[in-house]
């Protein structure tokens, strides 16, 4: 499929997922729900805004999009130092709502120093002095992101001063590898997390159960990611007609979609998910917003059905 008509695609799903007449009409459908983010105090909407989808893009889309998601009863907002421009194009939008918005931002710097520097630019930009969720970003490596991430001046050090000093409400960590996220689980006590929960890759590459059932046991919740990814992009896909700011192959199937992000907010312990940061996708995920029941027994099985001969994301390889 060419990329245009691959989007064209997503964008005639979400049109038809939003005005299912057995659904309703778009301004009919049910204001996304929020759940308790564990122990927190914070309740955050089931499905939140990737900062992502704001990269490279222009003031009036961020503007739009932003509104749109606010209206459905978005409150949860996410982005990152290293998502491009997504803080500088976001921050217009959300700072006249900044008092209604839980709004979270990560580091990927390990020392002190680095990520002291990025933390203050992070509050400059989107017109802030403080973050409701904040993360030690893209822990991978137990040598080059565990190790110096929880040494004495490491990032750790320092998110845990600003978390007393009230700058930091809840910390929290995002993870792509079992090994780093149980030992993350394992050398503190934090607030929340953000984990790969794709059902491609709990069924065929078993990544995902161990993290979950530790992150249980210790009553941290998880905000899912990759809900919506499917695969490794197949070689026989050209580059140029992938889809933009996806470097997976995302769920193209409407059914497919809302299986997906029904039995991902149904795993144990899963608060919300963050959906891909192309926007015909993110619009595909809250369209969904009508139907969030659990999976049934029947419907997991065609998911796991499903994953049968994917080449999943997870885990990656050493």
């Amino acid at each position: 499929m060419k990329r245009r008509e691959f989007l064209g695609t997503m964008a005639a799903s979400a049109a038809l997922l939003a005005n299912d007449p057995a659904r309703g009409a778009v301004c009919e459908l049910p204001p996304l729900p929020k759940r308790p983010l564990g122990k927190t105090g914070l309740e955050i909407s089931v499905i939140g805004f990737s900062g992502l989808v704001a990269r490279d893009s222009t003031p009036e889309e961020v503007n739009r999009v932003v509104g749109q998601s606010l209206d459905m009863g978005m409150n949860f907002f996410d982005t990152a130092a290293s998502y491009g421009n997504s803080e500088v194009m976001l921050a217009p939008a959300i700072k006249p709502h900044r008092d209604r918005i839980i709004l979270a931002t990560k580091t990927r710097e390990r020392t002190r120093e680095g990520a002291e520097a990025e933390f203050n630019r992070s509050c400059e930009i989107l017109g802030t002095n403080h973050f409701d969720m904040f993360l030690v970003h893209g822990i991978q490596h137990m040598d080059r992101d565990v190790e110096p991430a929880f040494a004495p001046g490491g990032v750790v050090d320092f998110c845990l001063e600003k978390k007393k000093s009230g700058q930091i409400r809840c910390l929290g960590f995002s993870a792509h590898s079992n090994e780093a996220a149980l030992a993350a689980l394992d050398r503190h006590d934090f607030d929340f997390f953000y984990y790969p929960v794709s059902y491609a890759s709990w069924y065929r590459g078993d990544f995902g159960p161990a993290v979950l059932e530790k992150a249980r046991e210790k009553e941290v919740p998880c905000v899912s990611l990759k809900a919506l990814a499917r695969q490794h992009w197949p070689q026989e896909v050209p580059k140029e007609d992938r889809c933009a700011k996806c470097w997976y192959q995302p769920i193209e199937d409407p059914e497919e979609a809302s299986l997906a992000v029904r039995w991902a907010l149904g795993r144990e312990g899963v608060t919300a998910i963050l959906p891909p940061g192309n926007e015909m996708l993110y619009q595909k995920a809250i369209a969904l917003r009508g139907n969030l029941s659990p999976v049934t027994p029947e419907e997991t099985a065609r998911l796991e059905a499903l994953s049968l001969g994917m080449n999943p994301l997870f885990p990656r390889p050493a």
